[in-house]
């Protein structure tokens, strides 16, 4: 069950990874032509706009990639004194509380979009509808949420070795 619910959300993590690195790309072409033309005097009005949005789908999307690979700050201090077992448990803990964390975020989100939505909010000079991109970051953000109750669920599942949790390193390969 772990494995099919895993290959689902692997598809949507490298999905969203490639939406980010993408809009990553597009702000950094942004930027490089703002700049270029601002040395030769000529300004176009509303690229600090763009960027702004440019910059939710990039750090949003990019999220769930981290939390997907394990390429999150974490502190290992205490944890690589445990036995393994308990460490598994502990970590799972962490990302399980971490869940509740986003959760709030995730609710605030969606009260945010609703409201916003619904007040029609456009960005200034250029007249673009924010509720998309404030319904990418609850998406997002749910998306976020999903893969630590998977990795969660993993460090509880027994190892393929029987000799305890499972770390999303062995379950990524």
């Amino acid at each position: 069950m772990l494995k099919i619910l895993e290959t689902g959300l692997g598809a949507l993590v490298r999905a969203s990874a490639l939406m980010g690195v993408l809009t990553l790309l597009a702000l950094m072409g942004l930027i490089v032509v703002t700049v270029v033309f601002r040395a030769i005097g000529i300004a176009f009005p509303g690229t600090y706009v763009l960027s702004e949005l440019l910059l939710i789908p990039t750090i949003t999307l990019s999220l769930a990639y981290a939390a997907w690979d394990g390429a999150h700050t974490k502190v290992d201090l205490l944890t690589q004194t445990l036995p393994t077992r308990l460490a598994d448990w502990l970590e799972g803990l962490m990302l399980l509380l971490g869940c509740g964390f986003w959760g709030f975020v995730l609710w605030a989100g969606i009260h945010d979009a609703q409201r916003h939505g619904a007040q029609g909010e456009k960005t200034p000079l250029m007249d673009i509808p924010v509720a998309p991109f404030r319904w990418l970051i609850v998406g997002a953000t749910g998306l976020l949420i999903a893969v630590l109750v998977l990795r969660a669920l993993q460090r509880f599942a027994p190892r393929t070795d029987g000799t305890g949790p499972s770390t999303p390193q062995e379950h990524a390969e």
